[in-house]
């Protein structure tokens, strides 16, 4: 009897727990990604302790350095949320597809065990890692591998929300 091959579920299982008070950061690379029509994505990675920066680079645009390094001060910001839960490495791609819908990746590579970040690609929907070589496609809602060889696709968490009206941000995962 022939089995059916078993796909990889399109959501992760990891847990995550991202919260971003974009009111307070309205010109960011990381509020234009959620709040745009689409094609929109940043990769977000928190730095430091006390207080905690969220280093953001965008897919494309040019912005200040002041839209692209996020000083978390606020009590919210830095004293109730914990970036260590901000993915597998403290690091995200959140964004909306050309499509408009609003997802969110893990920046660590699935296929090198959570090892490897990753980088933006030759074009805007592409991501690559350096260590295997992968390239992915976030074009649409769910990504894939463009090039390289056979793997799982993105890390992609399931609760990504944007409320445009208290312009808050949230990933969540289980």
């Amino acid at each position: 009897m022939l089995c059916a091959c078993e796909e990889d579920p399109q959501y992760s299982n990891t847990y995550c727990n991202f919260l971003f008070q974009a009111f307070l950061f309205p010109s960011s690379a990381l509020t234009k990604a959620v709040s745009g029509a689409g094609g929109d994505f940043c990769i977000v990675k928190a730095t430091g302790t006390s207080p905690v920066h969220l280093k953001c680079t965008p897919n494309q645009g040019s912005y200040n350095q002041a839209d692209l390094d996020l000083s978390m001060t606020t009590a919210i910001g830095n004293e109730r949320l914990n970036y260590n839960t901000m993915g597998q490495k403290r690091g995200l791609v959140i964004g909306r597809t050309y499509e408009g819908v609003l997802c969110a990746y893990d920046l660590q590579c699935p296929n090198c065990d959570f090892n490897s970040e990753l980088v933006w690609g030759a074009k805007p929907h592409l991501l690559k890692c350096n260590k295997c070589q992968r390239v992915y496609n976030i074009y649409s809602a769910y990504s894939y591998i463009e090039s390289g060889n056979k793997g799982r696709a993105l890390e992609q968490y399931k609760r990504v929300t944007y409320d445009r009206n208290q312009g808050i941000l949230q990933v969540r995962n289980p």
